[in-house]
């Protein structure tokens, strides 16, 4: 079973070069490594080989052997002045590093199949997401796309947690948060409000040995009020994406991504309070409402891009 957003399916890459051009160091596993090393050697470019890739400390992180040399203007050593890649010209996709095969996809490997979304940092992503229709999930059996089986960024077993932990249930969690973050008849600050009380009563509910009765009368109750207050406003013409609809997509996405999961319950929300307070203090009231959306858009971009690459210097400003 494949679970994906439904952006997934139309995003194809506009060659814009922004992901090679960012502020990241593009690791290779030793694998890759060997194989660029092969393949320098065997068209006499040994020099520019030692040029190109270098060779990280011992201590480097699982899979971290190497890391791709910037140009000096920043863009990656492969970068060309069409914005395509020297590497993927000459040796072909399957020739390329996990990471550069995969981006701006995110794919997780979880209990119930494999589920994809997109990083938000990726232009022609955010492109996709500045609609007014929400965001839908898919579910399949095959995938549209290249597909990499074993370049998972997250690994997601919920029942592996002990009974008593409200991430055991984490599916039903991340559906019902979801369903919170789409409520367009609350303002995002009133839907972000209603989230963090949810999070709170969940956390109150771990340890205990009645967690899962508990959880399950919290979750109804809030579907009651969700209900009571009609969980989706009319959608309106599709070409109206307003700053308030784009990041509730950025929330809705950052969740799917399994960060309650992975980062814990009061953590993300920490963090997602963290992203609101960024975003909405960007849009200033004398903008128009194209000029908003456009603040709103790159904030996002660096908020996403910090978070998955420079996670530590965003926590500490998180204060998280």
């Amino acid at each position: 079973m494949f679970i994906y957003l439904d952006i997934y399916e139309q995003f194809t890459c506009q060659m814009c070069g922004t992901c090679c051009r960012n502020d990241w160091a593009v690791t290779v596993d030793e694998a890759s490594y060997r194989r660029n090393a092969a393949l320098f050697k065997a068209t006499g470019r040994c020099g520019e080989f030692r040029q190109a890739f270098t060779v990280l400390p011992a201590n480097a992180g699982p899979g971290e052997y190497a890391f791709i040399t910037k140009q000096p203007g920043g863009g990656c050593w492969f970068l060309d002045s069409q914005n395509l890649c020297r590497l993927h010209k000459e040796a072909g996709h399957e020739h390329l590093d996990a990471v550069c095969q995969t981006f701006p996809r995110y794919p997780m490997n979880t209990a119930r199949g494999i589920e994809i979304t997109l990083s938000f940092s990726c232009p022609a992503v955010l492109d996709l997401a500045t609609r007014n229709e929400p965001l839908k999930f898919v579910r399949a059996d095959s995938l549209p796309g290249q597909f990499m089986p074993q370049s998972y960024a997250a690994e997601v077993h919920p029942r592996q947690q002990i009974s008593s932990e409200p991430l055991r249930y984490y599916f039903e969690l991340e559906q019902h948060f979801i369903d919170i973050l789409q409520c367009r008849t609350l303002s995002l600050t009133e839907r972000l409000e209603f989230l963090q009380e949810t999070v709170g009563a969940l956390a109150r509910l771990a340890c205990r040995e009645d967690t899962g009765v508990r959880l399950n009368e919290l979750v109804r109750r809030n579907y009651t009020l969700l209900d009571s207050w009609g969980k989706t406003a009319a959608a309106g013409e599709a070409d109206s994406c307003t700053a308030d609809v784009l990041t509730e997509h950025f929330f809705v996405n950052f969740v799917f991504k399994k960060t309650f999961y992975l980062f814990g319950l009061q953590r993300t929300m920490k963090l997602l309070d963290y992203f609101w307070r960024q975003i909405s203090g960007g849009s200033k009231p004398a903008q128009g409402d194209s000029e908003v959306l456009t603040v709103t858009q790159a904030t996002i971009r660096e908020l996403e891009f910090q978070f998955f690459h420079n996670r530590r210097k965003l926590m500490a400003a998180a204060d998280i």
